[in-house]
């Protein structure tokens, strides 16, 4: 057995030893809390680039209906869908064009 493998078995026994101990109480995991893009941001973002969500929805391909939701709380955007509010933030134009298909 190569040194490559046994280093990674022994890791995946202490992981796999790790998941036990966690499943018994007997430790906590360290938890990252990814924090969803708030609905005040989505607004925010909205209001830059398009006077509605009907304008935004034809400009960006996103449903108006899928806007309102996430501008009013009611669901959050998925990382995808976050990146793509992210890049409509930094380059409407260039998001605007793709979308066109120019």
């Amino acid at each position: 057995m190569t040194a490559e493998k046994q280093g990674f078995g022994e890791a995946l026994l202490e992981s796999l030893a790790e998941v036990v101990a966690w499943k018994k109480g007997e430790m906590a995991l360290e938890v990252v809390d990814v924090d969803a893009m708030p609905p005040e941001r989505v607004r925010a973002i909205r209001h830059a680039v398009a006077k509605s969500t009907r304008e935004f929805e034809r400009r960006f391909g996103i449903p108006a209906a899928t806007m309102n939701n996430w501008e009013q709380g009611r669901r959050k955007p998925d990382p995808a869908a976050r990146i793509l509010l992210q890049v409509i933030e930094k380059s409407p134009e260039m998001v605007a064009s793709v979308v066109a298909g120019d």
